[in-house]
């Protein structure tokens, strides 16, 4: 695919928690653009690419030993992100001037549409464990291969003696031989004898002696004598003959035995050195792994300083809900009929209490899960530190180790020149192994520098060590922060809670005095059948209160409305508040749990929306029905602290003043109406700074609940990543086990090219 590059975004190095971090960060910012992968998978160089929109892959591709697109190359490009050694990089198309459309891309390139990255934790998970399995099978093949090595090696040291075997007889063959030449001599010496007896006999056969057929038949005996002497012995030269080409034969087969030999030693070398880049490779994996403990710490940090930040937002709400409150004070109107909506208030305030209590109950329990927890992750910490201890002490062993390993190899290097002085003068099977020699010198440099890295790795792992100290450390500090903060909580939690009290006693203040104003009312309603005759006269004034109640009524609706606004604004925030936790966090029980509660306070505040709904209509329907009762309802409200100096005032001077008693009632109900106000606007101050105040509760009992859930969430992944480096602990003990297997081999190769040298130098 040909596509636009974007502007850069960021750059990252590969890995498992870096792959999941980044794909987090472009789904919840609902990214559009493209990620970038390259890596070397061995010796090729493979590239992966995907684009988003909204946060989702749209497109892929990956380019390596063979290019694949579609839904084919997620994996493969998942694969490459995983790798501690790929470089991730994000470019973005939504920058100011860009005029770059995903959906054009989409229909450029159809064959490497697919539907969203699913599940990725999956993914990785099968990538891991893919490799998990093809590094087991590479440790069964290289321990196959070992138990061959050493069945080669006995079948060496069985052929190295049959060879040694058929040197020596054919030492004996040698002998043997010159023996058969003394004998060839012998029987020509012989043979020269006999015919100088021949001629001797020839030159005195005419004398016709006796004595001389006498010796004639000797010399005949004697000659038939060694004639089958030679016979019998020309018969063994040529059965020894056989048998010295039966055996060179069989050493030719032996030699060729041995040049197969030393080509699978050949093939061992190169597998020990396949064996060696893997030692490295476990060890830079080693490292990244540490690597990536450190980064785990940055994170928890991170999460606890988003920890603190929330705790201070918190604070501002708080603030801003105080604000609010004295706000919603100031808006409040009279309204008689709202008595009994406070009743219902009250019990729902009482059932509030109750749950808050319940609620309490559940903080205390979760503190006391979280000092335990932290107890235990103290305890962890000293097997921790034990574990550190243990990796100190190993490295120091591996440290022997290496010197140890520089000795031999100076010594086995000593040798080698030794060897290389005495090989000039040895045959061509000399000169061969010479060559050997210079093969195994090679190898026994790549050994060094083998330890050399092994050195750098061992100094390396020391500074992780230190590192890993330092951020247990700060790690440890932030708990005691954290725990700080907890405290700090609980203590508002209480001081909340006496708040509460005191609001309840404020509310039982209240209701006493409003059982004293009905008990008041009555009085006043009995006064209020003496002067019915005066209502036709203050009618019109009532008309005139009950257009200004209409107005205040239409404002406070005016009001109400603004209120829920505001409410509504307060439960998109909270909404939004709770979505992001739900995207940092990634856990769907927590998102389910979270939007319950956001529907049950929807309920609750559709329950008192329709509360508020029938108490303003049953407040208009009082209003059309009772007109006439208005004036006796007002006068009582308003008269409600100089009630029984008024009624005897008003008894005593009934028949004489009672023009001037009109006056005084006129001015009268003007000052009981502005004391109602005030005494209403001061119940409903209290009524809704109740019920903001519970909301507070309930909204910061419920951010406490998600913060400690959020504190148990980083000591759990605290947890894991102790058991993770315990695991990788064991791990490295376990590759120190197989580096001092290889050395192991390594010295008894060195041994073995010390027996051959010194079985050449016997041959020799």
């Amino acid at each position: 695919m040909e596509l636009p590059p974007g502007r850069v975004e960021r750059i990252s190095d590969g890995g498992p928690d870096a792959l999941r971090a980044i794909l987090a960060d472009l789904r919840s910012m609902k990214f559009n653009g493209i990620l970038k992968t390259s890596v070397f998978r061995g010796d090729t160089p493979s590239q992966g690419i995907l684009v988003f929109r909204e946060g989702d892959g749209v497109l892929a591709e990956h380019r390596g030993a063979t290019d694949v697109l579609g839904p084919e190359a997620v994996p493969e490009v998942l694969r490459d992100a995983s790798s501690d050694r790929a470089q991730i990089e994000v470019r973005t198309y939504d920058y100011g001037h860009s005029s770059i459309s995903i959906d054009q891309l989409e229909k450029s390139y159809p064959d490497a549409s697919v539907e969203g990255l699913g599940d990725v934790d999956s993914s990785l998970d099968e990538v891991v464990r893919q490799d998990m399995r093809a590094r087991d099978t590479y440790l069964k093949d290289l321990e196959a291969r070992r138990s061959e090595e050493r069945k080669l090696i006995e079948k060496e040291e069985e052929l190295y003696k049959r060879k040694w075997e058929l040197e020596q007889e054919f030492q004996r063959s040698a002998m043997r031989q010159r023996e058969l030449e003394g004998l060839r001599t012998e029987l020509q010496s012989v043979k020269e004898a006999s015919g100088m007896l021949l001629r001797h006999l020839e030159a005195t056969r005419t004398a016709g002696d006796v004595e001389l057929e006498s010796q004639k038949k000797i010399a005949a005996i004697e000659a038939e004598r060694i004639r089958a002497d030679l016979e019998a012995q020309r018969a063994a030269g040529s059965a020894r003959t056989k048998e010295l080409d039966d055996r060179g034969r069989e050493l030719a087969g032996k030699e060729a035995l041995l040049r197969d030999r030393e080509a699978a030693l050949d093939g061992r070398d190169t597998s020990s050195d396949r064996e060696r880049k893997q030692l490295t490779d476990l060890y830079s994996n080693l490292q990244a792994e540490m690597e990536k403990i450190a980064n785990a710490r940055k994170a928890f940090d991170g999460r606890i300083a988003e920890a603190e930040k929330r705790e201070r937002e918190l604070a501002l709400r708080e603030q801003s809900s105080g604000q609010w409150a004295d706000e919603l004070r100031a808006h409040d109107a009279s309204i008689s009929e709202r008595e009994t909506a406070m009743a219902e208030r009250e019990t729902a305030g009482e059932r509030r209490t109750k749950d808050l209590d319940g609620r309490e109950a559940t903080l205390e329990a979760r503190s006391l899960e979280i000092e335990r927890r932290a107890t235990e992750l103290e305890a962890a910490d000293e097997g921790l530190d034990v574990r550190r201890e243990e990796l100190a002490r190993a490295t120091k062993r591996m440290e022997k180790l290496a010197k140890g390993l520089v000795s031999r190899d100076r010594k086995v290097a000593a040798e080698e020149r030794e060897a290389s002085e005495r090989q000039v003068q040895l045959r061509q099977a000399q000169r061969e192994a010479a060559s050997k020699a210079k093969e195994l010198e090679r190898r026994t440099r790549k050994a060094g520098e083998i330890e050399e890295e092994l050195s750098s790795l061992r100094t390396r792992l020391k500074g992780q060590a230190l590192k890993l100290l330092r951020a247990e450390r700060v790690s440890q500090e932030r708990l005691r922060d954290l725990e700080a903060a907890e405290r700090e909580i609980v203590k508002r939690e209480a001081s909340v809670v006496r708040r509460e009290a005191a609001l309840g006693k404020r509310e039982k203040a209240a209701e006493a005095l409003a059982s004293k104003l009905g008990a008041r009312s009555d009085s006043i309603d009995v006064a209020e059948e003496d002067h019915a005759a005066r209502a036709g006269a203050t009618e019109e004034k009532h008309a005139s209160r009950e257009k200004v109640l209409d107005a205040r009524g239409r404002a406070i609706a005016a009001r109400e409305k603004a209120l829920q606004n505001e409410v509504a604004a307060m439960e998109s925030l909270k909404a939004t508040l709770e979505e992001q936790e739900t995207a940092f966090l990634e856990d769907l029980r927590d998102v389910e749990v979270r939007k319950a509660e956001i529907e049950k306070g929807e309920a609750s505040l559709a329950a008192a929306k329709e509360k508020l709904a029938r108490g303003e209509a049953t407040f208009a329907a009082a209003q059309a029905k009772a007109k006439d009762h208005v004036q006796r309802r007002e006068a009582a409200l308003e008269e409600r602290e100089a009630e029984v100096e008024q009624e005897a005032d008003a008894v005593a001077e009934r028949q004489r003043a009672l023009s001037r008693r009109s006056d005084e009632l006129a001015n009268r109900e003007v000052d009981l109406a502005e004391r109602e106000t005030r005494l209403e606007e001061a119940g409903k101050r209290q009524a809704e700074a109740a019920a903001s105040r519970r909301t507070a509760l309930e909204d910061r009992a419920r951010k406490v609940a998600a913060h400690r859930e959020r504190s148990e969430a980083d000591r759990r992944a605290l947890a894991e990543a102790k058991d993770e480096l315990r695991a990788r602990e064991v791990k490295v003990r376990e590759r120190e086990a197989r580096v001092q297997k290889l050395e192991a081999e390594i010295d008894r190769k060195r041994e073995e090219l010390g027996r051959i040298k010194e079985g050449l130098r016997r041959i020799r």
